[in-house]
């Protein structure tokens, strides 16, 4: 009898546990949850729980279906029709049609809206919903990156009827997508409850709370003591514990290629005889090992699991002693001084600008650090004025060459105002190239053009790596995207 109750104790504990929440967490919250007003990786990897796209990537980054079932490319890739899969609901309980996917796009195209990825859609000429499950996007020329960004985060479909009234997307989303949010507490975490009419089938978790914590001690004790069920970027030195301790750890590559970003407007960084001396005056390898929990580094403003990438990660070697020379025959003053703007919340980050500080006093370069808070580096370095001499950041992976590249066409539509009009070329050309080995040519070109340029300092690409309690499953990162699924997660 004692055995048995014992028996049925688990049984009730088990059980109780898988009703709740799974406790998830990470470093970065999102900006907002209006999927279309923002570049923040934050934000799409909640965003991946609460929307759905027209057509998506599987495990091995290939698009499909998703909320469309089939499309179709007309003869001079000019029209893409997409039929919708009927009966599916949006979270509020409306159905999904044709209407919704022209509504959600006028709305992104829209000038007034001043979205980050318009030019993800700069050649759409308009979208007509033919009837209640067929659409169609027209096109001013072929452009060949557009199936990708329909793949991505920020296509993620809206009902029209909120669309129309104005409707709070930045707290209030509302999606098709498997996890609807019950609570965003700033600062702290995001609670989303499943969604028993989701179109693949209910989650299996009743629901998810994403826990957000800047400190990486705070994190893992967390997970050790059972707060956390799992955590999101695990240190390499964290790794042998938790696993020692049960936890299952994946290690996976990611398509993140973190830089060190330099504002080519500024004196001095308009020369890329001085930023390639910068380069070498940093040991990326250390950098890698010890701020991002290992990865691969690259010599290029490409990741390595893409196929278009090519290895240029020898050509600007660490030689401090090297960099000091060329800094001198490039006339930079012995007392030059530079401000590193530094994303606060990303622990990670901060820790390499710290180590980037001490590696270029090395070679007679002063830095001074300067952290700021997320919305503030999105909106001063990122866009608006573009305050900053260095900072430090991940560019998150894309489907297509593209997303990664877009606006680096020309000095005023990227960050970095980096200027090289042949690349600017090649990026439009490529965009418009339907023949796949010619685009590959095409972003051949880009990326020796820009290892050479070096608008950046290419740190590498990070790995990924995260860590569950025992019983926890079916965890997912999307190929290239790097967001977070949840929906085939479940809790023994």
């Amino acid at each position: 009898m004692k055995r048995l109750a014992t028996l049925i104790l688990s049984a009730l504990l088990t059980t109780a546990y898988a009703q709740g929440p799974l406790q998830f967490v990470t470093d970065a919250q999102p900006d907002t949850l209006d999927i279309q007003k923002t570049s923040a990786t934050s934000t799409f990897q909640v965003a991946k729980s609460l929307y759905d796209t027209l057509l998506e990537p599987d495990a091995k980054g290939k698009l499909v279906p998703a909320l469309a079932k089939s499309w179709t490319v007309s003869k001079d890739q000019k029209q893409i029709t997409f039929q919708l899969r009927p009966g599916v609901q949006f979270q509020d309980g409306s159905k999904l049609d044709a209407k919704d996917v022209e509504a959600t796009f006028e709305r992104l195209m829209n000038p007034k809206l001043a979205s980050p990825k318009l030019g993800d859609f700069e050649q759409v000429a308009s979208i007509e919903a033919l009837n209640d499950l067929t659409v169609r996007f027209n096109l001013k020329k072929p452009f060949a990156p557009l199936l990708a960004s329909l793949a991505s985060g920020w296509a993620g479909i809206m009902p029209s009827e909120k669309i129309a009234g104005n409707w709070d997307f930045a707290t209030k989303p509302v999606g098709t997508g498997a996890f609807a949010l019950q609570d965003w507490k700033r600062d702290n975490s995001i609670t989303l409850t499943r969604n028993p009419n989701y179109y693949q089938g209910a989650p299996k978790v009743s629901g998810v709370k994403i826990n957000f914590v800047t400190d990486p001690a705070v994190r893992l004790q967390g997970l050790l003591s059972g707060t956390f069920d799992g955590l999101a970027s695990v240190s390499t030195t964290d790794i042998r514990t938790l696993r020692d301790r049960g936890f299952t750890v994946t290690s996976l590559p990611s398509a993140t290629v973190l830089v060190m970003a330099m504002n080519n407007r500024r004196p001095y960084l308009q020369n890329p005889a001085v930023r390639r001396a910068l380069a070498q005056a940093i040991d990326r390898r250390a950098i890698l090992d010890v701020a991002y929990g290992g990865g691969k580094i690259v010599g290029t403003f490409m990741d390595p699991l893409s196929p278009y990438y090519r290895d240029y990660s020898n050509q600007y070697p660490f030689n401090p002693a090297a960099a000091k020379a060329a800094l001198k025959r490039a006339g930079v003053p012995a007392n030059w001084t530079l401000e590193m703007a530094l994303p606060q919340n990303y622990a990670a980050h901060v820790q390499a600008g710290e180590m980037m500080q001490a590696m270029l006093a090395k070679v007679g370069v002063q830095v001074k650090l300067r952290p700021v808070e997320w919305g503030v580096w999105l909106s001063e370095v990122y866009g608006g004025k573009r305050n900053y001499d260095l900072t430090v950041i991940g560019h998150t992976g894309k489907l297509d060459p593209h997303g990664r590249l877009s606006g680096f066409d020309k000095p005023e539509t990227n960050y970095v105002g980096y200027n090289n009009a042949a690349v600017g070329e090649w990026i439009n050309q490529a965009a418009a190239e339907t023949n796949p080995t010619k685009r590959k040519a095409l972003y051949a070109n880009v990326f020796r053009q820009m290892a050479l340029d070096m608008p950046f300092v290419y740190l590498g690409a990070s790995n990924t790596n995260f860590a569950f309690r025992k019983g926890v499953s079916g965890f997912q990162i999307t190929p290239y995207l790097d967001t977070f699924d949840f929906r085939a997660t479940t809790v023994n």
